[in-house]
């Protein structure tokens, strides 16, 4: 099993940019194996995902897409200020009819299976304000959470809770294990985790084509 400090993961993705994989195209990979996840653990319970403006949060509304093409019910929260290929997965989102709510305004429903896809592997600065009271929110409703590469507000790196995070119940992480998922505060914060690689994939192919191949 392979182990990638952050930094190494950004040479990775870096590395595979170059060879001409379309930094878009992982991430609608990365989106995708999330998806999978999420139906084999949970199955058609209705979702929520929670994104972020970063890449991290760009998986999560790929996930979304996927997830609704499956039939399963979402509702997605996000962060303001997407760019680059979280844009392109966003419009992509609202494409399909989905209305994407401020994630100020979110709010949880009993049965919902949460996907924490707000920070991932490049945080480094304690979570403050609104964030760390978001994340309270999450921790005290009980519900199962799935964080996608690493559980918001966890140091990749260390292990170290930056002020507060996400207790998930499951955690997809993407290409190789990163320290933090192992150590100190991770494995209390992670839940089960699973490793999963990018490989390439036709854009637009649903989980029921990928499978059926």
């Amino acid at each position: 099993m392979r182990l990638f400090t952050p930094e190494a993961m950004r040479e990775a993705d870096r590395k595979a940019v170059e060879r001409g994989y379309p930094s878009l195209l992982l991430m609608e990979w990365a989106g995708m194996k999330a998806a999978r996840v999420y139906l084999e653990l949970f199955g058609k319970a209705p979702a929520l995902v929670l994104a972020g403006k970063g890449n991290n949060g760009g998986d999560g509304l790929v996930l979304a897409r996927h997830l609704l093409l499956e039939g399963v019910g979402v509702r997605v929260y996000a962060a303001g200020g997407q760019t680059g290929d979280a844009l392109l997965a966003l419009q992509a989102l609202l494409a399909h009819g989905v209305e994407v709510r401020p994630l100020e305004e979110a709010s949880f429903r009993e049965g919902e299976v949460m996907v924490d896809a707000l920070f991932g592997i490049g945080l480094q600065r304690p979570i403050e304000g609104a964030y760390a009271e978001l994340i309270d929110r999450i921790n005290g409703l009980g519900c199962p959470v799935l964080a996608l590469d690493v559980p918001s507000g966890l140091c990749a790196d260390t292990g170290r809770v930056l002020g507060k995070a996400v207790k998930a119940a499951c955690t997809a992480t993407f290409i190789a294990l990163k320290p933090g998922l192992l150590t100190l505060d991770g494995p209390d914060h992670c839940g089960e985790v699973s490793v999963h690689d990018l490989d390439i994939a036709p854009e637009g192919r649903s989980l029921k084509e990928f499978n059926a191949n």
